[in-house]
């Protein structure tokens, strides 16, 4: 007599490997999202590093001296 999936404890693995597959999927979708994102940043930052807002008056002199002293 051949035993059911139950009794050979088949179901039991392959519901196991359902479950995992499930979890996996998410998780794997995540890390793909995470990783194209820094591969991204790590692309565009010269970019954004030139094309970046500056302040009206960033001028590269330094403050010494700016501040009046009183006598």
């Amino acid at each position: 007599m051949t035993p059911t999936l139950t009794q050979s404890g088949l179901l039991a693995v392959l519901l196991q490997r359902q479950r995992y597959k499930v979890t996996q999927l998410p998780r794997r979708h995540a890390q793909r999202k995470h990783v194209r994102a820094a591969l991204w940043n790590t692309l565009t930052w010269p970019y954004r590093a030139l094309t970046a807002p500056t302040l009206v008056d960033d001028s590269a002199e330094p403050f010494v001296g700016t501040v009046p002293r009183h006598p």
